[in-house]
């Protein structure tokens, strides 16, 4: 049975008891006291209103209660925001204090580069003899910065520093800068000819950029 109609129920039983009381109050004075079924009607009527307050309390508490919930969660949903932000602000910015520590080592390693380059053609020497032992000496010279880099642009590809390809593409001002033109009919206009410094990236983004010469047509500037 729903709660209303037990307290109708109980409302109902108080008040027989309290009119039995009532009706053996008035015999032994002597009095005679019918039922009031006007007074148990008044009765019905304040528990109507009773529970009609009732109700509508519990209708404001649970409208109040279901406005708290939804600015609890309008608050819970910015907060995950708010951290999924600051993870993303904190990864770009590991990202790129990641990118200025690796700048100088891919700098170093493009100087690696044009050293070996240069070791690969020793300067001449006098005397046979000299010459043999000078080449000798050179070659080992040679093959341990070769040995040196090589060790070197492992260590940065594991970062994920890998070298832009310029030589025979397209000038691409993203990833390259054009230090030097020269004139080639044969070629289209702003072709990479010639790679003069090496360029890096660091995991799809550029670490640094490539300086690079580029064809140009005979009377263009």
């Amino acid at each position: 049975m729903e709660n209303w109609k037990l307290e109708i129920e109980a409302q109902f039983r108080a008040w027989l008891n309290r009119l039995d009381t009532e009706e053996t109050a008035a015999a032994q004075a002597g009095e005679e006291r019918a039922a009031d079924l006007y007074s148990f009607f008044e009765a019905l009527c304040v528990l109507q209103s009773d529970v009609r307050k009732s109700t509508r309390r519990s209708h404001d508490t649970f409208l109040r209660l279901g406005e708290t919930l939804a600015g609890f969660e309008e608050t819970l949903t910015s907060l995950a925001q708010r951290q999924t932000e600051g993870r993303q602000q904190d990864h770009r910015r590991a990202q790129t204090e990641r990118r200025a520590f690796l700048a100088p080592f891919a700098e170093m390693l493009e100087r690696l580069n044009r050293l070996e380059d240069r070791l690969k053609h020793p300067p001449d020497s006098g005397l046979l003899f000299a010459r043999r032992k000078w080449a000798a000496a050179w070659s080992s010279l040679g093959q341990g910065i070769g040995l040196l880099r090589e060790h070197f642009a492992q260590l940065l590809r594991a970062e994920g520093v890998t070298p832009i390809s310029t030589v025979g593409k397209p000038f691409d001002p993203t990833t390259m800068k054009a230090v030097a033109v020269e004139a080639r009919d044969a070629l289209p206009s702003n072709t990479v000819v010639e790679e003069l410094a090496a360029g890096y990236y660091h995991k799809g983004d550029v670490l640094k950029f490539a300086e690079v010469k580029i064809a140009t047509r005979k009377g263009n500037p």
